[in-house]
Formats: C-alpha cells, structure tokens, sequence
C-alpha cells in the first residue's frame, strides 16, 4: 500500500511539473495552446543614441506593460519599426522579451520584410529561441494576386514550421487581405492560425469574427476600434496607443466584459481625443508615444535615425494633460 501511495505521488509530482513546463515555455508562447484575451500592446523598439536596442528601456516598457494588466506584446510591427530594423536588431528584441517578459505574458514576434529570404531567417531563428508562433505581414511593395499571396504564405509556413498570424494592414502593404483571401488561404496553409486585421473596416472585422472566431484567432487592430472590437466578442486588440496609457485600454476592455458600456465608450472618446492631438505632432504616431512616454518617466529610448521628428512642445503638454487626465479617470 505505502508502495501504491509513493507512486501516484511521484506520478502527481511529474504530472505538475510537465504541466508547469508546457505552461510557462508552450502555452504562453505559443496559439497552439492559448488565445490570449485583452489587450495586446504592439510595443516600440527603444534604442540607444548610436542605434542599437536600449535593453534597460526594452525592460522596463516591458515591465510597465505588464503591471498595467495588458495580455501581451506584439513586437516589431509597425509601432515597433520592423521593417526597417535590421535583422540582427529585431532578433535581439525577440530574445531579451523572453528574457525580460513575465512568463505568463504573451508574446508575438513580427517577422515580415520585403524580402522573402529575410522573413525565413527571422522565423527560423524565432523558432531556436523558443518561439512557436510568429505574425507575418503580406507580400509588400509589389501587390500580390490571391494565387501569390497563398503561394507567399504556403511557402513561408514550409520554410520555418512555425504558427502564423497574418498581419494585414492595407495602408502599408497597399492591399486588402479579405476574408475571401484569408478562406483561401487557411484551405492550403495549416500552419495560419489567425489573423491580426489593421483594416479599421469595422465590417470585415465582423465578418472575419463571425466566419472565422470559432477555429481561428481573430484580433483587431487600430485604436479608434477598441470598443468596438470587444463588443463583437474578437478576444484581443492588438494596440499602439497601449505603449502610452496601457491601464486605459485595458480598463476599456475590462468594462466591455462586464457590460459597462458607458464607461467602455467614455474611455474610447477620451482615447480618440488623445490621438487626434498626437496624429497633429508627427504622421508616424509611436515617435510622439515615446516622446511622451518619457515624460510618464517611463524609458523609452530613441526612434530610428530617419524617423526623429521636432515635436511642437504646446501639443505634447496638451496630450500629456490628456493622458493624466485618464489614467486619474479609470481610479476615480
């Protein structure tokens, strides 16, 4: 009996250790497992006066992510300047997120470039250090037919054996990935999980939720949406505006889960009046989120070279007033 009694709790013991083990280097790492719920901050890339990553300003944004209750980082997007970092650069925000990220924090590198070779050694090298997801924009500069942007992804998805989140953002890549495009693609590439869509067209965002939430991972993007991306029941907004005022948008969502849409919709208008101001202080809207976020003495580092902007000091007070004015709000 004693014998009995001291197998089943060695076999308890293991079964809580694997558990623990695929729990902090899987399933928060990965969408094979888990699709995180609230916000997702599309983090910026601090760097040094001489262009490398600034890795105390990269941890300590982490850090002031976290405590403010947001679910995870999307790193080097286009708040995070990606594609025009270099390769080496955006591999090294990668590794010191996983050194720097609580491991409960989802995390989500983008890997997409102009260039196909650069996108696969990106992935691959992702995948060594522990990656099992990765979020890949469209085929850039050059518009795709639907055949090429199947052709794009399968290709992908065969080199680096990673899950991937589509990445579509109109703006930048100069085409429309619809849900149409995104059928047709999941029909041939397993390994798409998802899709993070910066279309800002509230009705495709629907569509995509209805057609696609129950199987695969639907996340908005664009701040102007927050609200209405929750209120379709879409699990996750991936946000720039959450670098500056984390603890609103997360409070934002938490008001539309417990159906103080008021709240939730007051929280909106005051982001929007926020960046109203900000998108008058630069046509790249992150280089002003940095700006300010140093004067939330938070450690935000330097934009890259060609992105540093003169920013007119009676608009960074105003949105700065704006910001203290919703972070008193939300603990009132």
């Amino acid at each position: 009996m004693y014998i009995i009694l001291t197998l089943f709790i060695l076999a308890y013991v293991f079964y809580m250790f694997l558990h623990l083990f695929t729990s902090t280097v899987f399933i928060v790492r990965s969408g094979d497992y888990m699709k995180p719920e609230g916000i997702i901050t599309a983090l910026i890339t601090p760097l040094d006066k001489n262009g490398e990553l600034c890795n105390d300003c990269l941890k300590e944004l982490i850090e002031f992510q976290y405590r403010s209750g947001v679910v995870g980082l999307y790193l080097t997007g286009t708040y995070g300047e990606g594609l025009v970092l270099p390769r080496a650069l955006r591999l090294k925000v990668f590794e010191k997120s996983l050194e720097y990220a609580p491991s409960n924090m989802y995390l989500l590198p983008h890997i997409g470039s102009a260039s196909h070779d650069a996108v696969i050694e990106l992935g691959l090298k992702a995948r060594d250090l522990g990656y099992r997801e990765v979020s890949v924009i469209g085929p850039i500069y050059h518009k795709p037919s639907r055949r090429g942007l199947i052709d794009y992804y399968d290709y992908i998805a065969s080199k680096i054996d990673l899950n991937i989140l589509i990445y579509n953002i109109p703006e930048r890549q100069g085409y429309n990935i619809t849900p149409d495009d995104f059928q047709f693609i999941v029909d041939r590439v397993k390994n798409v999980v998802g899709i993070k869509d910066t279309s800002r067209d509230i009705s495709q965002l629907l569509e995509y939720v209805n057609r696609f939430g129950g199987k695969y991972f639907i996340a908005g993007a664009g701040d102007s949406l927050l609200f209405y991306t929750f209120i379709i029941k879409a699990p996750a907004n991936i946000s720039g505006i959450s670098n500056l005022v984390p603890e609103v948008t997360v409070a934002l969502y938490k008001a539309v889960k417990e159906g103080n849409y008021s709240r939730a919709l007051k929280l909106q208008y005051q982001l929007d009046q926020l960046r109203k101001v900000l998108s008058k202080l630069t046509p790249e809207m992150q280089e002003a989120v940095r700006e300010l976020l140093k004067w939330r003495n938070i450690k935000a580092g330097y934009p890259p070279l060609h992105l540093v902007h003169d920013l007119d000091q009676g608009l960074l007070k105003k949105a700065y007033e704006l910001v203290i004015e919703m972070v008193k709000s939300i603990h009132s």
